[in-house]
């Protein structure tokens, strides 16, 4: 099994079959997701801007990627709208993680296959309300999981993110 596994099956069980694959769309977005947060890592690593890095990412660990989903292509959308916004909004981003984190703790600490989840995260919670919170809790703590990341850390970033930027949906769902 893959790393991707939890992004792409409905369950963890191992060996499930096509029977628990998630839908197409499903996995597209996922595969969005997971694509837009290795695209923001290569632009950090090589200090480049994204319109330099899509083309290369798209170029050259794209097609793996889509072997991996089982999809012929990415939500092209989705992926663009958490690569660019994220860039361009980095500074916001990270104005709002900071108070997040604890006292003794800046942005600069944070490693950046964290930073880089949690800024993707931050777009789909601002700017794609028709997608559940716990939706984008559960996929960016699975990518965080699946790149080396600290997946708890994560996840209560994103669990607050969550609930300054959709109070509502968060108290709703106990």
């Amino acid at each position: 099994m893959s790393g991707f596994d939890s992004l792409f099956n409905a369950d963890d069980a191992e060996d499930a079959g096509d029977a628990n694959k998630r839908p197409k769309s499903l996995r597209r977005r996922a595969a969005s997701r997971l694509a837009a947060v290795q695209t923001l890592f290569q632009c950090w690593a090589s200090k480049k801007d994204p319109t330099q890095i899509v083309p290369e990412f798209k170029a050259h660990f794209l097609p793996q990627l889509l072997q991996e989903f089982e999809i012929a292509s990415i939500d092209e959308g989705h992926y663009t709208k958490i690569v660019f916004g994220a860039t361009n909004d980095a500074d916001e981003i990270d104005q709002a993680i900071q108070p997040l984190l604890r006292d003794d703790w800046t942005i600069e600490r944070l490693g950046e296959v964290e930073r880089s989840v949690i800024r993707a995260a931050f777009i789909e919670f601002r700017d794609t309300p028709n997608i559940p919170a716990r939706t984008v809790i559960t996929e960016y703590t699975a990518i965080a999981d699946s790149c080396g990341g600290d997946s708890n850390f994560v996840n209560a970033i994103l669990d607050r993110f969550s609930r300054n930027y959709r109070s509502v949906e968060m108290s709703e769902r106990k």
